[in-house]
C-alpha cells in the first residue's frame, strides 16, 4: 500500500470539504481575469458561469477557480444551483464561493488594499473595449475573406434541412 503525499495540496480535497485555515496567495498581474474572479470571490460574491460572462468577461470560470485553487492554494467551494433557461428548461450549473472564515481571514491579512487595485486595473482595461472590438472585427473579416470557399454555406442557408 502506498503511503499519500501529505505535503501536497490536492484542490479537491477542498471541494469535498477538508478545512484550510490560510488563505492562498494573491496573483501577481492585476488586470486579469484571474485576479478579478479572485477579487470577485473575496467580495463575498457567488459566481456561476453566466455571471462570468458577464461581469468578468470569461467563459471559463471553472478554468479560473481551478487555477486559483491549484496555482495560489485558495480553496474555492463549489455547488450546484438550478438555474431557469430561455428555453424554458432547467438547467443545473455550478456556483463558486469562498467560505466567510477564509474571506476574513484574507482580508485581515491585507487582501482588501489589492482587491481594490485589481478592480482599478480591470476597469482601466475596460476602456479599451470599443477598441478591442474593432479589432476583432477586422481580424475576423480578414480570416473569413482568406477562408471562404465559394460551395461552403452555413447550416440555415440554401434551404438546408
Amino acid at each position: 500500500m502506498k503511503t499519500p503525499d501529505t505535503t501536497k495540496a490536492v484542490s479537491s480535497a477542498t471541494r469535498q470539504g477538508a478545512q484550510i485555515i490560510t488563505p492562498g496567495g494573491l496573483p501577481a498581474k492585476l488586470n486579469t481575469v484571474t485576479a478579478e474572479v479572485l477579487a470577485r470571490l473575496l467580495n463575498y460574491e457567488r459566481l456561476t458561469s453566466l455571471d462570468a460572462v458577464d461581469e468578468a468577461s470569461t467563459t471559463r470560470l471553472s478554468a479560473v477557480t481551478f487555477y486559483l485553487a491549484e496555482k495560489y492554494g485558495w480553496p474555492i467551494e463549489a455547488v450546484d444551483k438550478a438555474a431557469g433557461c430561455r428555453d424554458g428548461r432547467v438547467a443545473w450549473v455550478a456556483e463558486y464561493f469562498l467560505g466567510p472564515e477564509i474571506v476574513a481571514r484574507a482580508m485581515a491579512d491585507g487582501a482588501g488594499d489589492w482587491c481594490a487595485k485589481v478592480r482599478a486595473a480591470r476597469r482601466a482595461r475596460r476602456a479599451h473595449a470599443a477598441q478591442a472590438r474593432r479589432e476583432a472585427e477586422r481580424a475576423n473579416a480578414a480570416r473569413k475573406a482568406r477562408r471562404h470557399h465559394p460551395g461552403q454555406q452555413g447550416l440555415f442557408e440554401g434551404g438546408a434541412a
